[in-house]
């Protein structure tokens, strides 16, 4: 059975989030804010929501931290109705998958959300267009009917791109989404000639896969 955390204030939710979701989740309540010294495994959850009510600008570091040790796990964040759209953006750019309002946090809603969220993520072990095949689980790459090579940081950026096609992904998003557990940080020169690498095996005279957004950071364009 899937496990999912929700760290904040229990009440919010609907009363019926048990009845709703018991046949596919196991829940557990946290109401302070966890301690970030690694006790917590966060690879032991599937979903974990994040009351940004009360844990403020601590829930997007929490969810940077979440997402550094356990990228497949969703990360949902809880907001009040009339909070800011560059909250919003914050939020992703700390790597949430999505968002609910407390006005509208039904448990049906809910499970919506986190079966289409783990449909998504079941289906990115691999990306296909008709003239490229990028295999996450086995780290093989065919393009036009021959293999490539990637390093598999560049797996790992090529996946969080495609996760995220035709969406403007910022540099730090991806900076961050890079950070592996070891502490092993990408500097932002690094990303810029690992983007140039990449570019040249994928990229042809009539397509570009990779679009630079100017002053903010790239968009996965796919092939059609």
């Amino acid at each position: 059975m899937k496990k999912l955390l929700f760290i904040g204030n229990p009440s919010i939710l609907d009363d019926n989030l048990d009845v709703v979701l018991k046949e596919d989740y196991k829940l557990a309540f946290m109401s302070d804010m966890p301690s970030l010294d690694g006790s917590l495994q966060f690879t032991a959850y599937h979903s974990i929501i994040l009351d940004f009510e009360m844990l403020k600008e601590k829930s997007f570091v929490l969810c940077k931290i979440i997402k550094v040790s356990a990228p497949q796990t969703i990360v949902m964040f809880l907001y009040p109705v009339d909070v800011s759209e560059q909250i919003l953006l914050n939020g992703y750019d700390a790597g949430a998958d999505d968002y609910l309002y407390t006005t509208l946090s039904s448990a049906n809603l809910l499970l919506k959300k986190l079966n289409q969220l783990s449909t998504r993520k079941n289906l990115t072990t691999k990306y296909e267009d008709s003239r490229m095949t990028l295999n996450f689980d086995t780290l093989t790459a065919v393009i036009d009917d021959a293999v490539v090579d990637f390093t598999p940081l560049e797996f790992k950026l090529l996946k969080l791109f495609t996760l995220n096609s035709h969406t403007v992904l910022t540099r730090q998003r991806i900076l961050y989404f890079l950070w592996d557990r070891n502490g092993n940080y990408v500097e932002e020169t690094s990303l810029n000639s690992m983007i140039c690498r990449i570019r040249r095996r994928i990229d042809t005279e009539k397509h570009h896969y990779i679009k630079t957004i100017y002053g903010t950071g790239y968009m996965w364009i796919s092939w059609h």
